[in-house]
């Protein structure tokens, strides 16, 4: 197994991680691939805010 990801596969990643749990290495390897990559890092923090205010949306809470 490649310790060292790119951008697509932490992008695959990310994405995997918000519907399902990672496996630990695959978590590993992201967590890895953060530190080295501040895009990525950006990327997951912004899909992570987007998912929590469309679930407060269609919860009907306050945005704010």
């Amino acid at each position: 197994m490649k310790i060292n990801i790119d951008c697509k596969e932490a992008s695959r990643l990310i994405s995997t991680d918000m519907d399902d749990e990672l496996a630990p290495a695959d978590s590993n390897r992201l967590r890895l691939h953060f530190v080295m990559c501040k895009t990525c890092r950006t990327v997951a923090e912004q899909m992570k805010f987007l998912r929590r205010t469309i679930r407060k949306f269609y919860k009907g809470e306050p945005m704010c």
